[in-house]
């Protein structure tokens, strides 16, 4: 029998008010893969830098993470509040005609969630994923979640009753959660043997 290849790859990628992947009516947004080699395409403005910024959001150490890397942005251009509050124009206003932002959803009374599932050919899985809501201050606070099982967002991820206790509400849903980069981090590196560079 051949041998099964080493390594993890991505089985799926889910995303929920993350952009322009908009749920405020409950829908999930769902890219299969499948561990095939995968070509994604779309025209400008269809979400495909936002996809890849939401698996950078996943992996990649907040302070060397830049968005939008594709289309050559500046590193200003998109954060995780513009995210999550889903910054979609600039217009300027009647009374001093200055720029201002647009939000596809700008109370931040909600919470966007991003989550992937990798799997290797022994039929072995993992799942990371991460809560990002607005805090009192309208800066971004994320929680980080990890399991070594396919996990899905309408299944483990939805519903949550309050951003005060993400944490524990992951963590009854089967997640090992923290709010701390470098722990979640070495979950994923202890599994996979990835190494802290290649995060970078």
């Amino acid at each position: 029998a051949p041998q099964p290849r080493p390594g993890f790859r991505l089985e799926k990628l889910e995303v929920s008010n993350w952009g322009t992947f908009d749920s405020s009516r409950g829908t999930v947004h769902v890219v299969r893969p499948c561990r095939a080699t995968t070509l994604l395409i779309g025209q400008n403005g269809s979400g495909k830098s936002t996809l890849v910024d939401a698996l950078l959001t996943l992996f990649v150490r907040p302070v060397v993470r830049n968005y939008n890397v594709a289309a050559g942005a500046q590193k200003t251009e998109r954060d995780e509040r513009s995210y999550v509050k889903w910054a979609f124009d600039r217009r300027s206003r009647d009374e001093d005609n200055r720029a201002e932002v647009q939000f596809l959803r700008p109370d931040g009374k909600h919470y966007s969630t991003l989550l992937a599932t990798f799997k290797n050919e022994r039929g072995e899985a993992f799942t990371v994923a991460q809560v990002l809501y607005l805090g009192g201050d309208g800066g971004v606070e994320k929680v980080y979640a990890f399991s070594q099982a396919e996990r899905s967002i309408a299944e483990h991820c939805a519903n949550l009753a309050t951003t005060e206790r993400v944490k524990q509400q992951l963590e009854k849903r089967g997640f090992r959660a923290t709010d701390k980069y470098t722990e979640y981090h070495g979950w994923i590196t202890k599994l996979t043997g990835m190494q802290p560079k290649a995060m970078d």
